[in-house]
């Protein structure tokens, strides 16, 4: 009998927290007109002592914090495993670090900045906080670094005899280098002024770009207050548009399932009009079918897609489709049991995930 995957505590720091509130709100949108949205929060020493934050990155200060806040959501003192997901690790310190290297001619470097810079530093410093000896491992697979850490996290629950309290995230953060790259390579919209809310009627090269943190605790126990379930998890490297209807039937039908089943899709549509097409055939296949997005809120990243899966998840646990999220006008006709995320990045690492209700 296959084993199930229960999503039973979450956090999320975006640029929809706001200073003081970590988790986004449904009903508190933030707007914005500018095409670099960053994490406004700075309420950490809700769970961070502030001697040990002065040397913490922001990623860190924002993966740690979120990874504490799933544990206590769940009411799980230690996981069993960390299993983190980032696409540029702690970006502002590796800039940092290379800034000096060049500043000081390779000499009398303080080693303090290189650390901090590694891509794992965050899964370490959970581990650190929350003093686990558990297996941790950091993915570093560009905008599937998430989907790849939660699927380490499903296959250990399938395959190994033992209880699971899996801690699984994904982190990004913005530094101004990668911004200047960013609008170079036009992954940013170069128009001067930028409605976040109308993000899809920008007919232009690029999007919005984002940062922020969200951790799920998942395991094999259903609680009382279990979120969701994690019914499946699919990722593709590289295929064409036309391909993806037809893998998306594929991976439903794996699981005994067909379009009509799904009562929810969640896209990850950024306003790019060189590879929204890839979302368009299942704009089209799901036209009965409510549909929501998220990356005109939380902005454009390798992670993003971990938002959309912590907006699945609320969705389902509280029946309810935000406004501002939606895609189209159609409403549930009936309670919300299925839910279908589909995301892509410039047209790569294609990913399909399924939730159910509990």
């Amino acid at each position: 009998m296959k084993k199930a995957c229960y999503i039973n505590g979450i956090s999320s720091l975006s640029p929809q927290s706001t200073a003081e509130e970590e988790n986004f709100d449904f009903q508190q949108i933030q707007t914005f007109q500018k095409p670099v949205l960053q994490v406004a929060f700075k309420n950490y020493k809700k769970l961070i002592k502030p001697v040990a934050m002065r040397r913490m990155s922001k990623s860190v200060k924002m993966g740690v914090f979120t990874a504490a806040s799933a544990l206590i959501d769940a009411e799980v003192k230690t996981p069993t495993s960390i299993l983190t997901g980032t696409g540029m690790g702690c970006k502002q310190d590796s800039d940092i670090f290379l800034e000096n290297l060049l500043l000081q001619n390779e000499e009398l470097l303080s080693p303090s900045k290189f650390v901090q810079s590694t891509h794992n530093t965050v899964g370490g410093q959970v581990a650190l906080y929350l003093k686990s000896k558990a297996y941790n491992f950091t993915y570093v697979q560009g905008s599937a670094s998430f989907e790849s850490a939660l699927l380490d996290a499903q296959l250990s629950i399938l395959t190994e005899e033992k209880p699971h309290q899996i801690l699984v995230g994904g982190i990004d953060e913005i530094s101004e280098n990668t911004i200047g790259l960013l609008q170079l390579d036009q992954q940013i919209k170069n128009e001067p002024e930028i409605k976040n809310l109308q993000l899809l009627d920008y007919p232009s090269k690029g999007s919005i770009i984002g940062e922020g943190a969200h951790f799920f605790v998942i395991s094999e126990e259903k609680t009382a207050t279990s979120y969701a379930q994690l019914l499946d998890l699919h990722l593709e490297n590289a295929i064409e548009v036309e391909e993806v209807a037809i893998k998306t039937k594929q991976f439903l039908a794996q699981n005994q399932l067909q379009a009509s089943d799904i009562d929810l899709i969640i896209l990850g549509n950024n306003g790019d009009k060189d590879f929204d097409t890839y979302f368009q055939p299942l704009q089209h296949e799901f036209k009965q079918t409510p549909q929501v997005f998220y990356k005109h809120l939380v902005g454009e990243s390798y992670t993003a897609s971990a938002f959309g899966m912590q907006l699945g998840v609320k969705i389902l646990k509280a029946q309810f489709i935000p406004e501002a999220y939606r895609l189209n006008a159609i409403q549930p006709q009936k309670a919300i049991k299925k839910v279908l995320l589909y995301n892509q990045f410039r047209g790569k690492n294609h990913s399909w995930m399924l939730l159910a209700h509990v």
